[in-house]
């Protein structure tokens, strides 16, 4: 989520200053929220004992620390009256030692029977870090489909979703690692709503000590007026009358690790198609989500480590984050496109495509508007009016 910061940026001379300074905004976000994880030491938390799984040698991962809070370490779930979810990761030039531990994690953390899958979309790896023969071979639920082209982050994951047929769908990425009982409160809080999107607490992995796991606590998502992923802070700052590990609304989604029905998946219209690469697909979802009759909720229980990066291990054109970009604002807050266009000028020069499909979509769900989302959902952006 904090790389996505300099996906907008124009290639200007300036870009890389802008792109500095706004990574150190995020970098500085992180550090705030990393002061409340347990302990208050602010020094992230050493990994525990090994946990080698028996089903296949290269399966083994160092355990992460058991940061759930108390209540849900206390909490049982009944497997038989939760659905199956199949796992979604497309990857690009990623890191295999990584990716094999969070196979590892996710094998050993999640119940057998509510996991259907583990799909891995190949977005046209070249074959140094296509990897494809070797995941397929570490346990019978990884699947690897490969693209023939690349895709991009936002096609790839339509791709994988049409190749899953389980009832919830699960997008992660392939530089996380999942923690003790991470799917079960997720699915949970799915049964009591066919239109809730969940999201596990992100805990980060640091990129210069990735056999690290920070605790972060409970931050909540949410984007200013660039329409750029931001952390505000803390659910409790927030929401004076949330109590710890209770599930909390989020205006905004980081992207990259969410679980909902497929039923929803498919009725609020997926991704938007005529985005490219990535960039802009998780304010749009947010805003849809919310607009259109669901909520977007983050589950304290459930927590996920991500390695945030300081810089894509792959080329970006930022010609088609300001087209996602564009596409997003002309669908969903169009009576606030001049703001945008008066934030980002370059806007004025880019061709958007037809959006004539998305507003139909946006008609025949009956979504609500803007100022309802701002009223409703997140009044802080209102403020900053």
């Amino acid at each position: 989520a904090a790389a996505a910061i300099c996906a907008v940026l124009p290639a200007a001379p300036s870009a890389a200053s802008t792109c500095a300074s706004r990574w150190r905004a995020a970098e500085l976000q992180f550090a705030s929220l990393l002061q409340l994880r347990l302990g208050r030491d602010g020094v992230a938390a050493p990994a525990s004992e090994v946990e080698v799984t028996r089903i296949h040698p290269d399966l083994a991962f160092t355990s992460p620390p058991d940061v759930r809070h108390a209540r849900c370490r206390l909490q049982t779930y009944d497997a038989a009256k939760l659905p199956p979810a199949a796992i979604i990761i497309p990857y690009l030039h990623e890191n295999l030692a990584m990716m094999k531990r969070f196979v590892g994690s996710l094998i050993a953390y999640t119940p057998d029977r509510l996991l259907q899958e583990i799909l891995f979309v190949d977005d046209a790896n070249d074959a140094l870090h296509s990897y494809a023969d070797f995941l397929r071979n570490l346990h019978p639920k990884v699947k690897v489909h490969r693209n023939a082209q690349r895709e991009g982050l936002i096609k790839a994951k339509m791709t994988g979703a049409s190749l899953t047929t389980a009832p919830v769908i699960v997008f992660l990425e392939p530089h996380c690692l999942a923690n003790r009982h991470w799917l079960e409160p997720l699915l949970a809080r799915l049964v009591d709503s066919t239109t809730r999107v969940v999201v596990p607490a992100i805990d980060v992995i640091p990129e210069d000590h990735t056999e690290r796991y920070s605790f972060v606590g409970e931050p909540w998502g949410g984007f200013g007026w660039n329409l750029e992923f931001t952390w505000p802070g803390n659910a409790g700052q927030r929401n004076a009358s949330w109590r710890n590990p209770e599930p909390y609304a989020m205006p905004a989604l980081s992207g990259g690790l969410l679980a909902m029905w497929r039923t929803w998946w498919e009725r609020s219209g997926r991704y938007d198609e005529q985005m490219s690469e990535w960039g802009s697909e998780n304010i749009e979802m947010s805003l849809r989500v919310w607009r259109c009759g669901g909520s977007i909720e983050v589950v304290p229980c459930s927590r996920v480590g991500h390695m945030f990066r300081r810089r894509r291990p792959y080329a970006f054109h930022n010609q088609a984050g300001f087209r996602n970009k564009l596409r997003l604002a002309m669908v969903w807050l169009p009576e606030y496109m001049p703001r945008l266009l008066k934030q980002y000028p370059a806007l004025q020069s880019v061709e958007a495509g037809n959006v004539s499909e998305r507003v139909a979509l946006r008609e025949t769900l009956q979504c609500k508007s803007m100022d309802w989302y701002l009223d409703h959902v997140y009044p802080e952006l209102k403020r900053q009016l």
